[in-house]
């Protein structure tokens, strides 16, 4: 029985060194079936809601990537781009004989599934796109004042506990920090067990802003639904629906009042999603 490991034995390579990715990984559950998680900027593979892992592992085999700069891939090679970060989930699937996943993208995670599928659409078989925008210059801008408010650095009387919160806590929808602090102090908890350095947080935004070409969404062919908070402040709404009407066939699901950080605001409504039939695509 496989078990939810968070720590690099979860992560252990079997086969050459050359065969390796460059990028740690974090691998647990009891299904046939493969669901890739790529997490967006600054996040591991580490922060995701814990029982919703759960519950996902009792139905797929689920992989969790550390992006480069975050988690166990904080030396991987810097810089990179959106288009290494795809490549580097092409190389986990391909190390871990998945021949094809589901794929779940969360923010930056996002735009690195709309790579993946759009680079290698033999390996996905279906495509979900949660919080997350069409590459430049499809997108609509987040606030300026959130992304200042993402990379202020910490104050020197601030506690790390503290400043993870107050970070996170910007990124949900109205009330729902105050509401459920369980699951800030779950983000909190799961954040600082591998803290994400300042070249890292660096590196990935570069990556974000150089990111371009929505043309290439004509080339997703995979079943693609499309996941949107309405009071998300780092991806405006308006990136859900653009998306949504770029990808041939894809569904949209909008969640009233959640922020960015949907598989914590409404792990339900990804589950139902992530566990319905196939519907739409090409």
């Amino acid at each position: 029985m496989t078990s939810l490991l968070t720590g690099p034995l979860a992560s252990w390579w079997r086969g050459p060194v050359a065969d390796r990715p460059a990028v740690h990984f974090h691998e647990g559950g009891e299904g046939r079936d493969v669901l890739l998680l790529i997490n967006g900027w600054t996040a591991s593979g580490l922060v995701w809601p814990i029982d919703w892992v759960r519950r996902l592992e009792e139905h797929y085999r689920v992989i969790r990537i550390d992006n480069r700069g975050s988690g166990w891939s904080r030396t991987a090679p810097m810089p990179c781009t959106i288009t290494d970060l795809a490549e580097d989930a092409a190389a986990v699937l391909r190390q871990r004989r998945a021949r094809r996943a589901t794929v779940l993208g969360l923010s930056m995670g996002g735009m690195i599934a709309q790579e993946l599928a759009a680079r290698r659409p033999d390996l996905v078989e279906r495509l979900f796109l949660v919080g997350t925008r069409p590459p430049t210059p499809a997108h609509l801008p987040m606030d300026p004042a959130e992304l200042h408010a993402a990379l202020r650095p910490r104050a020197a009387e601030e506690r790390w506990p503290d400043f993870i919160r107050s970070l996170w806590s910007r990124q949900v929808g109205p009330g729902f920090a105050e509401a459920h602090p369980a699951a800030l102090d779950e983000i909190v908890t799961q954040t600082l067990r591998r803290p994400t350095p300042q070249h890292g947080v660096l590196g990935q935004a570069r990556a974000i802003a150089a990111w371009t070409g929505p043309d290439k969404l004509k080339r997703i062919s995979a079943p693609t639904t499309v996941v949107h908070g309405t009071h998300d402040p780092m991806m405006p709404v308006g990136n859900g629906h653009r998306l949504a009407r770029a990808i041939t066939g894809a569904s949209y699901v909008e969640v009233p009042g959640a922020g960015h950080l949907v598989p914590y605001e409404a792990p339900d409504v990804l589950l139902d999603q992530l566990l319905s039939p196939v519907t739409g695509g090409a």
